[in-house]
């Protein structure tokens, strides 16, 4: 079974080495989606409770990027960096992650599931 959350953040970035607008400084309404795959655990009806498992993201991600300047953390912030750090920075506690979803905007994503 899948398991997926919906989490957001604002945030500012530049990508220094864009040949267009983005190279300038500019900000963004993330939406981020955590999945996990697992099987249900059979005690307590859930792959996981979505408490626990919002404890973690807010903590390891959203406390971290949320009203940041993600160049600090992430020098080269594209989409797809965001999301492989956000993949780093939860996996050690959530095993049964599967993917991360990163929309910067409402119509632009990328998905990753890890390497």
């Amino acid at each position: 079974m899948i398991l997926r959350k919906e989490y957001g953040f604002e945030a500012a970035h530049f990508i220094h080495n864009h040949p267009g607008k983005c190279r300038n400084l500019h900000g963004h309404s993330y939406k981020l989606f955590v999945s996990l795959d697992g099987a249900v655990n059979p005690e307590t009806g859930m792959i996981i409770d979505f408490d626990d498992l919002s404890k973690v993201v807010v903590e390891k991600v959203i406390q971290r990027l949320d009203h940041r300047f993600l160049n600090d953390l992430i020098p080269l912030s594209t989409a797809e960096n965001i999301a492989v750090w956000i993949w780093d920075e939860l996996k050690p506690s959530l095993p049964l992650l599967s993917q991360v979803e990163v929309y910067e905007t409402l119509d632009n994503c990328v998905i990753y599931r890890g390497a």
